[in-house]
């Protein structure tokens, strides 16, 4: 489980390079679409929600400025994981071999260029439902998208642990 693993150099795909533009995309987005907003925003906005979607925290309104740096900033952290971490150095649920190691090491990448996209995209949409509910637009709620897009962030991972314990070690 935490030994050393085969020393088998397996890089991002094609679709995994992909996949990381476009999660660079989004992270640039989140930076245009609070600036898009900015200026026509109210001083005091809601930045911290309850479970059913509903403001029960306030602030100003260069808060929202935080979110697309946190984005920037964990994006960039992962990325540089994701490209330059050599996958033998990860730690896997099941024994690496040999034969299995391609697939273990494929399915990990392909694992953080999936947090990692969801992860700027939960960002994104949390500073959206802020700027919608602070510019009055009710008829909108973001909340559910929120809530989908954490489960998926809890469960994927699990989801590729089984596939990981799917894999046959010799």
């Amino acid at each position: 489980m935490f030994g050393t693993h085969p020393k088998i150099d397996v890089k991002p795909t094609k679709t995994d390079r992909v996949l990381m533009r476009i999660g660079w995309i989004l992270v640039g987005l989140h930076f245009i679409v609070i600036g898009v907003f900015y200026f026509d925003l109210p001083n005091t906005i809601p930045i911290h929600f309850n479970l059913k979607g509903k403001a029960d925290g306030f602030g100003n309104k260069t808060n929202l400025w935080a979110l697309p740096i946190l984005s920037l900033g964990t994006y960039y952290v992962l990325w540089l994981l994701t490209i330059r971490m050599k996958p033998w150095n990860y730690n896997y649920p099941t024994k690496v071999t040999e034969k299995n190691a391609p697939v273990l090491y494929a399915l990990s990448i392909r694992m953080l260029v999936w947090l990692n996209i969801g992860t700027a995209l939960v960002f994104l949409v949390v500073s959206l439902h802020s700027i919608l509910l602070a510019i009055t637009v009710q008829s909108i709620n973001l909340s559910w998208l929120i809530i989908y897009l954490m489960g998926f962030l809890t469960l994927y991972p699990f989801i590729v642990i089984y596939k990981m314990f799917q894999i046959p070690k010799t």
